[in-house]
């Protein structure tokens, strides 16, 4: 037993001594980034939100040959971001208008405008235009990526939300279209994608 201890021991001696006298030394190396998702980069047709404009980049990925299919999911993952931005914008300024009007507006008003706003929504994504298209090379697999770019106006989807509001009758009752279209395009310009 003493003998084994006595081999561990010189066994581990020995590897102090060679890691002091000159053995090459390794360094704990920081990473490059704090990116907790390793190296990332911009997408190709990145479109970002401001004050004037709703914006996203759809991506998809499929076949060379069936490029068109491709570049119709793009649109509609660009389309499906942009109507989630529009819905969250348009709830929160729905949500706003209600409680400076007072609590007295009832569920049944609020509802009705944001079934209204969301018609309307869907309405104006139907009618997205592309700002930017562009696709990868084809990769090893036959796969292609493709991106598009889209921005919608701000200010267009709340003068189509107020005009709808105002030209319900049920809505009209207790409807400041002044204010409310104030309140909506405030809103709108505040949210912004972080």
């Amino acid at each position: 037993m003493k003998n084994l201890f006595f081999t561990v021991s010189l066994s581990a001696a020995v590897l102090v001594l060679a890691a002091s006298c000159g053995a090459p030394k390794q360094m704990a190396t920081a990473p490059a980034s704090n990116n907790p998702f390793g190296e990332t980069f911009e997408a190709p047709c990145q479109e970002y939100d401001t004050d004037e404009y709703f914006a996203a980049t759809g991506i998809a990925n499929g076949p060379q040959p069936r490029i068109g299919v491709v570049h119709e999911m793009a649109l509609t993952n660009a389309q499906n971001i942009v109507r989630q931005k529009m819905q969250h914008a348009y709830k929160g300024a729905i949500d706003d208008y209600s409680s400076a009007i007072g609590t007295n507006m009832g569920t049944d008003m609020q509802e009705k405008m944001e079934r209204g706003g969301t018609q309307i929504i869907d309405q104006i994504i139907n009618d997205t235009q592309e700002n930017c298209v562009k696709y990868s090379a084809v990769d090893s697999r036959g796969n292609i990526s493709c991106y598009v770019g889209i921005r919608i106006s701000k200010e267009e989807v709340a003068t189509a939300i107020a005009d709808y509001v105002s030209d319900d009758e049920e809505l009209k009752v207790r409807f400041n279209e002044f204010d409310f279209r104030k309140r909506m395009e405030e809103n709108f310009k505040k949210f912004k994608e972080n």
